[in-house]
């Protein structure tokens, strides 16, 4: 064998071992995509009932510094959870989803996705959930009053959160679920609606920033000052919900009443303990 062929021969051997050691890397830290993804979330579980809990863990491929991964979970009646989870030292993070919320109580699928600072950083994980009520029976019958009875009692907040709307009109501004809903007449393209919301009425995530939906659906087209959010319209639009941690409605007369009630409550009972000492003449 001439030096040559030596020399081609160490040469191949190199590299077949270092695709060997790379391969191992990999394999031991999850593999290639595990490094390469941006962000990536897996569940314990394909298929749930109604009385379980969703294990949710994730990883991402690069720490940001004081960014958290925001977990959304939506299903047949639309979004059903929202959550912000920690990333520790090593790019891994973890939470969990109860099923048995009265949100969850349909039957079908729930799409998972984790968001992780910028909205084009997402991954998304679909799990399904059988043996309770099926996604068929949401419309009409009672289940159809049962949602006018929810919207008769919805918190009006329309006095707490400053909008202003281009391209549209507002019909209301209530309070949902973690979440601050404004219902939309007559949208056209190229609107603009604009909201200012207290932290007091509406709590940010701890980033400092909120979740946006329009018609159900993520907006990648929102943005937010502040306090300010600002979300462009499209033809036909019917509701904007943007999502917090939590929704602190105003009960105004209602609160007054029952203070007043609770005052006078504790006045009798205490007059009657008093008469009741005294000693008869």
């Amino acid at each position: 064998m001439n030096v040559q062929s030596i020399v081609l021969l160490l040469a191949v051997l190199s590299v077949g071992s270092m695709g060997i050691a790379s391969q191992a890397f990999a394999d031991h830290h999850g593999g290639a995509d595990h490094m390469s993804a941006p962000i990536m979330i897996h569940t314990d579980s394909d298929t749930y009932d109604h009385d379980s809990t969703i294990e949710i863990t994730g990883h991402v491929g690069s720490i940001r510094a004081g960014a958290a991964v925001a977990i959304v979970v939506s299903g047949p009646m639309g979004i059903v959870s929202v959550d912000q989870v920690n990333v520790d030292d090593h790019g891994d993070f973890s939470t969990s989803v109860g099923t048995a919320s009265n949100l969850m109580k349909y039957d079908g699928e729930y799409k998972i996705k984790a968001t992780y600072g910028d909205k084009s950083i997402n991954d998304t994980v679909t799990v399904t959930l059988e043996g309770g009520i099926a996604a068929g029976s949401m419309s009409g019958g009672d289940d159809h009053h049962e949602g006018d009875h929810h919207e008769a009692e919805a918190y009006d907040l329309t006095d707490d959160v400053s909008t202003s709307i281009s391209g549209g009109e507002i019909a209301s501004v209530t309070a949902g679920n973690n979440s601050v809903v404004i219902a939309i007449h007559d949208a056209e393209d190229g609107g603009e609606l604009t909201l200012t919301v207290d932290s007091d009425v509406l709590t940010p995530f701890d980033d400092g920033t909120y979740f946006v939906l329009v018609d159900g659906e993520e907006s990648d087209d929102a943005s937010q000052d502040g306090n300010t959010v600002t979300i462009p319209l499209e033809f036909g639009v019917e509701s904007v919900e943007v999502i917090g941690t939590h929704v602190v409605p105003e009960f105004g007369t209602i609160a007054a009443v029952v203070l007043a009630v609770a005052i006078i409550a504790i006045i009798a009972v205490t007059s009657k303990s008093r008469l009741s000492l005294m000693p008869k003449l």
